[in-house]
């Protein structure tokens, strides 16, 4: 019976935004997330081009249980493990890419070539973050992994067969051919990188829209992007004001081009009459996030107010 006067009541919502409600009161109580995506239109055309991934620089010699080093590295399986170039590289390829990567099974100076015979990663003589540096000079070669690039310095991690461990190690770009072993070849591409810690700002959301869908629950949009690191999730908070955060679960939303859309039931939320809190919280893959909160009352109209308050 009070699903069915929530179903009456509900043709349409007013939408007002709550200013003054902190974020942590939310976070601090927040409970488990509920994910019920729905279809929404979005521009698939060129122009929605894939934004980079985030790259972190590794600065110290990686653990022993890391498993793209060591238990799942083919070099290290193989009795060729670190201290030693070709089984480093190899490790922090995988560790950059999350699989396995496509790279040249044997002595550290056949890497370039048999990216060049095979065109599985593009490579040129400019550096980029996360490249494979190779050189042909002396009689195994060397390979590195680039970490770094301020300005023209390069900073590269590397192991050494039978030398160091690991270690970091900086040159002035124009110079690798003087640099490690000598001839030097190129770098290989693994992929369109930014350096994680230049990402400083929130992500933009926007022209949140809440509207009460088919009597059965609320379904909330809303226009979210970020130009750097990109849009990592989007969450959904809600709680009825009728006994507080007793029914607050943060509802996941699924983003799609740069809407994110979720559905939430009224059963999700007791199917309580009366006001509902709806907080949206959009994160960047850099973890920054930016934050809206609203409050969603019935009425004979629907009005949206779109102001955003912002927190990272």
């Amino acid at each position: 019976m009070k699903k069915n006067l929530i179903k009456n009541a509900c043709v349409s919502l007013a939408f007002a935004l709550c200013l003054g409600i902190a974020p942590s009161a939310v976070i601090a109580e927040a409970a488990e997330v509920d994910s019920m995506p729905i279809a929404v239109a979005v521009d698939t055309s060129e122009n929605s081009a894939p934004l980079p991934s985030l790259f972190s620089a590794r600065a110290t010699a990686p653990a022993a249980d890391n498993a793209y080093f060591f238990a799942n590295n083919p070099y290290a399986q193989g009795g060729y493990g670190m201290p030693n170039c070709t089984a480093y590289a190899f490790g922090r390829a995988y560790e950059i890419l999350g699989t396995i990567p496509n790279l040249r099974m044997g002595n550290a100076n056949s890497w370039w070539a048999y990216n060049q015979s095979t065109g599985y990663y593009p490579s040129g003589s400019t550096p980029k973050l996360g490249a494979v540096i190779c050189w042909g000079g002396s009689s195994d070669g060397h390979v590195a992994i680039v970490e770094a690039i301020n300005g023209d310095t390069v900073t590269f991690s590397e192991s050494t067969y039978s030398g160091v461990y690991y270690q970091n190690y900086s040159y002035t770009i124009g110079a690798e051919d003087a640099t490690s072993v000598g001839g030097f070849q190129g770098y290989i591409y693994l992929g369109d990188y930014i350096d994680a810690s230049s990402d400083t700002s929130p992500p933009v959301l926007s022209d949140v829209l809440v509207t009460d869908y088919q009597g059965e629950g609320i379904k909330v949009t809303a226009l979210v992007s970020d130009d750097l690191s990109g849009i990592d999730k989007v969450f959904f908070p809600v709680w009825t004001e009728s006994g507080g955060q007793d029914d607050l679960i943060w509802h996941q939303g699924t983003v799609t081009g740069n809407v994110a859309s979720v559905f939430i039931p009224y059963s999700d939320h007791n199917t309580e009459l009366g006001d509902y809190n709806v907080h949206v919280y959009a994160y960047d893959k850099a973890g920054h996030y930016t934050m809206t909160a609203t409050l969603i009352t019935k009425a004979d109209t629907f009005t949206s107010l779109g102001k955003v308050a912002q927190a990272s």
